[in-house]
């Protein structure tokens, strides 16, 4: 498959053409072609392609889609290379495929060759690329006729790297007519006029140059009303002088080398260049004059004013200051370049401005402060021409002095700083591309860089991230600006929760502290009432385009369109961190698309990172995108909520499965087809992830109500019932299952709200809220019996008994395991029947009535061996055994539990085994058979240890109070 854009659009599969329909359709393509294998959202799409948009023209979007999706289908592969995803639509080009992909390759191997005859050769294939106007036959709006644009300039740009590196290797005539064709379609480009007089005076045509000098500088005068500039005129002079101009024997300037630009030529030549040509005299003949650059009265000291107060930062300062030489030493600083990072508001230009200060002294050749405009309000970012031509300025370079090339720009600050001992400050920087022309080169200068985002292209920087200030710091920092307002005795903690409520945010801070200070009438605990409010805390940390929620939005402002639709969405997410799984959820992304879109906010400090593949909001940014996020398009916000419970649903179900396998669930609804729920190999990996969202639960159940995802919100409690009871986190648990009985109650589902009835009544019952688990569990008897679900009405009836047991309240428990008893045998449930009988038993041993405890452990046992159910028999006869011992029947007890011991040793019931020897052992020991007791309690001991069941010290004590030898000396398995 081919995908040509340098041209005529075109596709070609195994060399024959595709047909791409209408100018409006291939526009499209072009348009998903130009951002390859990155997801282009609908919106963006239509911007791109329509200048105005019509009514309609969402619907032909779809048309065009549709038709390029069959365009775009390859027999053998498994699926059209157009795909539409739930945020946009996405073009897969494999390498080699698209020829912008080639021309960039083969253009960036031309300008990082190391000669000129290889740049010639890849310049070359790269200009062949191009069979005409980029996207010739479209009809492009304004966005995507910016892209042409972009295209075609790289095009020039490469032409003319080529035509002046084949001009250095001396092929002047040979370039003759292609040069006067060039500028016969383009008469206003200087360099091209420039280059054609060079090579018309290298071929013996010296008069025919001077004349493309005239024609030149009157279409200028003519078309344009302005002279040509610098670099034309001073050649037509050196032409006029008789001088010889020749191109000077260094390879094709490349931006990352130094020794090779422009600039650099300009320093060994004494002139300055024409992209890439120096001009230099003949031998024998004297440089032509000129004017001596104009010094400064002084040395630059451009920094801004300290503030007052510096507090805290004491290890960011000491690594500013670290490695810095005496002032009168020749060695380079051990740190010459640092980039300080963080997210807004964490006070990074105080920081470095406060450091410079200190450093000043050690820097006697000035101090040069430039703000880049990276990320201010209604400010393009400073383009490093633009910077260089100010920082040139200031080290007392006349404007006619300076090159009119970046590069050329860039080579004259290195060497000024070469010699000096300066100190530069970069504040606010967009990008690497933006500092990197900025930097000096070798020498004895720092240079100190502060930006939102992690320059980590920027290989030569030491890099410093900010955080947020340490508690202690926070609150010194707080005092100190809101002085002289007293605070009152005791106000340590209100002030810490202040602190905490403006994220130890330097920014947030100060504005907090201000207005604090500003308003004697208020008291601490009136400013920290008005914070607790999330709804209104960033209207109380508002200063304008210098708020907090004036910085954060110039952050998102500059985010890509899909790392914004990330970051806005994670506002959704109740918890405090997310991870990279559920992030993809909200997202609607994949896993990887949404780990690497995650990890460039990280290094944009719009995210922390707290583990790997987890993230945290920091508090006031989660304030405000949740605003944004709630304020999207409600149906993408619903669907977003969505796909994020159906990742921890299917995920707690998922945990649920190894918790309680044999546990009989209905089963849930499959989840999104973009949502990748949680897998697990062990227990121990899902109780651990159950840990880390425990506080999230709740919330989670709550974003489903409010969003009317009412089943979500009934499913989630109740698939985490087994983790709730296992951690005993009941407290989160009931708050979860009230939500869900809520939403239940919304659905009218009855056979939820009967489940979560008894969810709740067993949770309060561990939490010893008697009152409100028998409520709870009464309600459920009526509701399951409404419905029809014996099966719930028994659990729910044997439930409410254990809780008047727990109680004393006897009669009642008999009546409601009788109730329950009755319920199982009419639904002829043998296993649930057995069960019943022994709480049944239970209950009657607890009331004295040993004899009818009897019968029902008797009838439960033979039951359970009828089914078959051995494990159930075995513990029915250790309570057979137990009876039986009450009764002072030790004969029967001793024969019983000796059958229980080998039912429970035959079907792996360890902790049966201890329960059944410790019976054994106390039986034994009322019989005064002290050795043989002493046997069974040991080896009950033993299994109890291997179980790390706490129950092993109460056998220690029955072994310990036996009389004779002690336990210790008899068995060595027992010894501490």
């Amino acid at each position: 498959m081919e995908f040509r854009l340098l041209g005529p659009v075109a596709v070609h599969l195994r060399g024959q053409p595709r047909p791409l329909g209408g100018p409006r359709q291939r526009a499209v393509l072009a348009a998903l072609l130009l951002h390859a294998n990155e997801e282009v959202r609908t919106q963006q799409l239509l911007e791109l392609v329509w200048s105005d948009l019509p009514s309609s023209a969402e619907s032909n979007l779809r048309t065009y889609l549709a038709r390029l999706r069959r365009i775009l289908r390859i027999p053998g592969e498994p699926e059209s290379r157009l795909r539409t995803l739930r945020g946009g639509h996405l073009v897969t080009v494999l390498p080699g495929e698209l020829d912008v992909a080639a021309f960039t390759s083969l253009a960036d191997r031309g300008e990082q060759a190391p000669d000129r005859s290889a740049a010639c050769r890849h310049f070359a294939r790269a200009l062949e690329v191009w069979r005409g106007r980029a996207l010739e036959d479209v009809s492009p709006g304004p966005l995507l006729a910016a892209e042409v644009a972009r295209l075609e300039a790289h095009r020039e740009r490469i032409r003319e790297q080529y035509l002046q590196a084949r001009l250095a290797l001396g092929q002047h005539a040979e370039l003759l007519p292609e040069l006067h064709a060039l500028l016969l379609r383009n008469p206003l480009w200087e360099r091209l006029a420039g280059l054609l007089m060079l090579a018309l005076h290298r071929s013996g045509q010296r008069t025919e140059a001077l004349a493309v000098f005239r024609r030149t500088r009157s279409r200028l005068i003519d078309e344009l009303g302005v002279e040509p500039g610098t670099e034309l005129r001073e050649l037509h002079q050196r032409l006029l002088a008789g001088d010889d101009p020749v191109v000077p024997a260094v390879p094709v300037p490349r931006p990352t080398a130094d020794a090779r630009s422009p600039a650099a030529l300009a320093r060994i030549t004494g002139t300055a260049g024409l992209r890439g040509i120096g001009l230099r005299p003949p031998s024998g003949l004297p440089p032509a004059s000129r004017p001596a650059p104009e010094r400064a009265a002084g040395p630059p000291a451009q920094l801004p004013v300290d503030v007052p107060v510096f507090c805290g930062r004491a290890a960011e300062i000491a690594a500013l200051l670290d490695g810095v030489p005496p002032a009168g030493g020749s060695a380079p600083d051990r740190r010459p370049i640092i980039a300080v990072d963080g997210m807004a508001g964490v006070g990074k230009t105080t920081l470095v401005v406060h450091a410079a200060h200190r450093l000043a002294p050690d820097y006697p050749d000035g101090q040069l402060f430039l703000d880049l405009h990276g990320h201010t309000h209604g400010v393009e970012p400073l383009d490093p021409h633009e910077a260089l031509d100010r920082m040139l300025r200031a080290l007392g370079v006349p404007s006619r002095d300076i090159p009119a090339a970046t590069e050329d720009r860039a080579g004259l600050h290195r060497s000024l700083l070469a010699h000096r001992r300066m100190l530069v400050v970069l504040d606010n920087a967009h990008s690497e591309a933006q500092v990197r022309p900025l930097l000096p080169g070798a020498g004895r200068s720092r240079t100190l860089i502060t930006s939102r985002r992690r320059l980590t292209g920027l290989h030569q920087a030491h890099p410093l991230s900010l955080d947020v200030l340490p508690p202690h710091q926070a609150v010194d920092v707080f005092r100190r600006i809101s002085s002289p307002r007293p605070l009152p005795e005791g106000a340590e903690a209100l002030l810490g929760e202040v602190v905490e409520l403006c994220g130890r945010l330097p920014l947030a801070l100060r504005i907090a502290a201000v207005r604090f200070r500003d308003r004697p009438s208020w008291r601490l605990a009136h400013l920290h009432e008005r914070l607790s409010d999330q709804q209104r805390r960033l209207t109380e940390l508002d200063a304008g385009e210098h708020g907090v929620a004036a910085t954060f939005a110039l952050s998102l402002a500059e985010l890509e369109p899909d790392k914004r639709w990330l970051l806005v969405f994670l506002g959704l997410h109740p918890g405090t961190t997310v991870e990279v799984g559920a992030a993809a959820a909200l997202a609607g992304l994949s896993v990887p698309v949404a780990d690497r879109l995650l990890e460039e906010l990280v290094d944009a400090h719009l995210l922390r990172q707290t583990a790997p593949g987890r993230y945290e909001l920091h508090n006031l940014m989660r304030a405000f995108i949740s605003g944004l996020a709630h304020d999207a398009d409600p149906a993408e916000v619903r669907a977003a909520v969505r796909r994020l419970l159906d990742h921890h649903l299917h995920t707690a179900e998922a945990v649920d499965h190894l918790i309680q396998p044999a546990r009989p669930r209905e089963a849930l609804a499959p989840p999104d087809p973009v949502v990748e729920p949680r897998g697990f190999t062990s227990l121990t990996e899902a109780l651990a992830w159950c840990d880390r969202h425990r506080s999230d639960f709740v919330g989670l159940a709550r974003l489903a109500a409010e969003h009317g995802l009412l089943t979500h919100a009934w499913q989630l409690p109740t698939r985490l019932e087994g983790y709730f009871d296992l951690r005993q986190h009941w407290a989160e648990g009931i708050a979860a299952y009230e939500v869900g009985l809520a939403a239940a109650r919304r659905l009218g589902d009855r056979p939820a709200e009967s489940e979560l009835l008894m969810g709740l009544a067993f949770g309060w019952t561990q939490l010893r809220e008697d009152s409100r688990a028998i409520s709870c569990y009464t309600s459920a008897i009526s509701v399951s019996r409404e419905i029809g679900n014996g099966y719930a009405e028994g659990v729910s009836a044997i439930g409410l008994a254990e809780v008047h047991r727990s109680l004393g309240r006897f009669g009642e428990a008999v009546r409601f395991h009788r109730q329950a008893l009755a319920v199982y045998r009419r639904l002829d449930d043998t296993y649930a029947t057995c069960v019943s009988l022994d709480y049944l038993g239970s209950t009657y041993r607890d009331q004295g009535r040993l004899d009818e405890a009897l019968e029902c452990y008797r009838l439960a046992y033979e039951d359970s061996e009828r089914i078959g159910n051995r494990y159930s028999a075995g513990r029915h006869l250790i309570n057979l055994s137990q009876t039986h011992q009450a009764l002072g029947q030790h004969g029967r007890a001793s024969w019983t539990g000796e059958r229980a011991l080998a039912l429970c040793g035959k079907v792996g019931d360890r902790d049966g085994e201890a329960c059944a020897l410790t019976t054994l052992g106390l039986v034994q020991a009322e019989l005064g058979e002290t050795d043989r007791a002493r046997g069974h309690l040991a080896a009950a001991r033993r299994v109890l240890d291997e179980l790390g069941d706490e129950r092993a010290a109460d056998v220690r004590t029955y072994l310990d109070e036996l009389p004779g030898e002690p336990a210790s000396e008899v068995d060595p398995c027992l010894r501490r």
